[in-house]
């Protein structure tokens, strides 16, 4: 299953990616987030392994990211990895203006259990929003740091 979205933001490519850049700032516009973790590597650099823990609804789910490319400040790709999905994420920033950067965020889940490999592609909405949503408390923030 694979999506593509895009996201103008206002605000330089490199203020974007500073905020984007660090971990602490991810509980902000991913607030579910409790925990990020670095296991392995440098954080934020290929090959860094990290873990993080949401917590939603009653429970908590992990998910474990892998960095997998960095092009600072043109690009940002992660693998997420859980029991039953592999999530690839491409990120890139598109400087558009003096202070303008669209972000094109490009996903793909490859699902691991028949459930999900069936469930998944009518579910495709949710992940849609899920994303959507994320980006745009990430924009908020951004744009509300440079204010």
């Amino acid at each position: 299953m694979k999506f593509i979205l895009e996201l103008p933001l206002h605000s330089s490519r490199a203020d974007v990616w500073r905020a984007f850049d660090n971990p602490e700032n991810t509980k902000i516009w991913q607030p579910t987030l409790v925990n990020f973790e670095t296991i392995s590597g440098i954080q934020g650099q290929p090959g860094a392994v990290s873990k993080l823990t949401y917590a939603e609804g009653k429970g908590e789910f992990v998910l474990v990211e892998k960095v997998t490319y960095r092009a600072e400040p043109d690009r940002f790709d992660v693998v997420y990895e859980n029991n039953f999905a592999d999530n690839s994420v491409k990120n890139t920033f598109i400087a558009a203006g003096e202070n303008e950067t669209l972000w094109k965020m490009e996903v793909e889940f490859k699902f691991k259990t028949l459930l999900m490999k069936i469930v998944g592609p009518f579910v495709k909405k949710n992940y849609i929003r899920r994303s959507e949503r994320d980006m745009e408390r990430f924009k908020e923030f951004v744009e509300k740091s440079q204010a």
